[in-house]
């Protein structure tokens, strides 16, 4: 019996995925489990395992392809058996269709009227539109039409409608490798991402679910500082190697939280769950957006070792080679605008977790010691929490724990 290769759920923010590679073509034979294909979401790369052993029937999305989640993009038949109907290929008199496009096209020729498949909110959007459904082709699981489909064939019409008023389409070439900021022409409208719809959708629900409160704490850094020049010193070759003060307040944060659990937690409506890792994600920015890739259990490993895991984890990102799990794993955020001059800054919180750390540029300040007046290094941290899962007086504990660690580092890191 002929089994369907579906895109399964990648998690609640994804939405489509792109195809990036087939492991294997039409006619070869695979195994129960055995990888088939890589998708590429939102910048993170996931293999798509084989659901039955058998022979690769058809395949129904070529590479490049864009395709949502729950789609039928493959068949593993039986030796001899045939793949379903409304899925075979085209006859050879018909149009070539564009890559992942066949079985989309195939679907649509065989519907017929009254036995087509919509979802309910697409419907109640076609009806109120004075849309006829036949037209619109479908995305969803089956040939179903989804509330997407019926929204860009009422944006395909009414552009349609625009340029034949005005004349034809000017379409401008961009030049490649130009950051999309430099391209940005004033007056036009901007297509959205998939990354920056994500995004957009994580953080209002964020913002909107999670009551916020952030306090603020100045935090000296001139131990810290010091001692990072010392331990660097040990490696023969600090180019090749370089322990940055990030990865000392990542092993600082962890140790805190370990104090703190509520900030290492989850609000799941009838209860808070305490995690037993404490995985921190360290917010990397990127042209198409922001990504947060995950260190896990950083309380129990070394400083070199969380040197590397982020050095990897920031390569991944920029070469959109993270894996779903480095992005999913995390337990608490911490995200730093010092690079870019910022002393201190509010941030959402990466959802589901209950707090995000913000550290902003050390500056050089003057402060009294011993009533005298002397020049000292000081970082300004954040803590913003889900004012749900804890309160200030406990954001407040959190940030005096974390300066006695910053300040008074050899005690911190002594055995690390």
């Amino acid at each position: 019996m002929a089994v369907e290769v579906i895109v399964p759920s990648l998690g609640e923010v994804v939405e489509e995925v792109i195809i990036l590679n087939w492991f294997k073509a039409e006619g070869d034979r695979v195994a129960k489990d055995e990888p088939l294909l890589e998708v590429e979401s939102e910048k993170v790369t996931t293999q798509i395992h084989s659901p039955a052993s058998g022979i690769l029937g058809r395949i129904l999305y070529s590479k490049g392809a864009k395709v949502r989640i729950t789609t039928v993009i493959a068949w593993i038949v039986a030796e001899g058996e045939a793949v379903p109907e409304v899925y075979a290929p085209p006859s050879p008199g018909l149009a070539a269709k564009a890559p992942g496009v066949a079985a989309e096209a195939t679907v649509q020729e065989e519907r017929k009227p009254g036995r087509l498949r919509v979802a309910p909110l697409a419907r109640r959007i076609a009806e109120k539109e004075g849309i006829d459904l036949s037209l619109v082709k479908p995305t969803g699981p089956h040939g179903t039409i989804m509330k997407k489909d019926v929204e860009d064939y009422l944006a395909s019409c009414q552009k349609q409608k625009k340029v034949g008023a005005v004349g034809d389409e000017i379409k401008k070439v961009e030049p490649e490798g130009v950051p999309a900021a430099v391209r940005a022409i004033p007056g036009q409208k901007v297509s959205l991402t998939l990354m920056r719809k994500t995004i957009a959708r994580r953080m209002v629900k964020s913002a909107f679910s999670a009551p916020h409160m952030c306090l603020f704490r100045e935090i000296g850094m001139d131990a810290l500082l010091d001692l990072r020049e010392i331990l660097q010193a040990r490696y023969q070759d600090p180019s090749q190697f370089r322990i940055s003060i990030n990865d000392f307040l990542l092993k600082a944060v962890a140790l805190t939280l370990k104090e703190f659990p509520y900030l290492n937690a989850r609000w799941e409506e009838e209860e808070i769950q305490l995690l037993e890792e404490i995985n921190i994600g360290l917010a990397v920015a990127l042209e198409e957006g922001l990504i947060v890739p995950a260190i896990p259990n950083v309380d129990r490993l070394d400083l070199e070792e969380i040197a590397r895991q982020r050095n990897d984890l920031v390569e991944g990102a920029r070469r959109g080679r993270l894996q779903k799990v480095e992005l999913a794993r995390g337990t608490f955020t911490v995200t730093s605008l010092a690079g870019l001059g910022i002393s201190h800054f509010t941030a959402i919180i990466n959802p589901p977790q209950s707090a995000i750390l913000t550290v902003g540029e050390t500056q050089d300040k003057l402060v009294m010691v011993d009533e005298k007046v002397s020049v000292k290094r000081i970082a300004i941290f954040g803590i913003c929490l889900d004012h749900r899962v804890a309160d200030g007086a406990y954001g407040a504990g959190f940030l005096e724990a974390l300066k006695k660690r910053i300040e008074n580092p050899i005690p911190t890191f002594l055995h690390y």
